[in-house]
């Protein structure tokens, strides 16, 4: 499970640091791109941080794939599947 907290914490910084870049340019050009919200980015990345900070309290229930945590941890990964670093065993069924 270490991999994929230190996976997730890369991806969240990565999305971090684009979040704040988008908002240096749009400060200085308007909107960069309509959908693309920076503030709800950071935000996104706070709850995503608080997520990994409680991991060990959520209740360990038994579950098809593993633990609570494990899946709770996996779901949050899948979003970036794409990513080179991701590993097929975090895959979540639907995801």
């Amino acid at each position: 499970m270490a991999d994929l907290i230190d996976f997730l914490e890369a991806r969240i910084a990565e999305d971090e640091a684009d979040a704040r870049k988008g908002l240096e340019l749009e400060g200085s050009a308007g909107p960069v791109v309509g959908w693309f919200n920076p503030g709800r980015v950071l935000s996104e990345c706070a709850a995503k941080r608080k997520i990994l900070g409680n991991v060990p309290l959520v209740t360990d229930v038994p579950t098809a794939i593993g633990s609570t945590s494990e899946y709770v941890l996996m779901s949050l990964a899948a979003v970036y599947k794409d990513h080179p670093d991701y590993e097929e065993g975090w895959a979540v069924d639907g995801l």
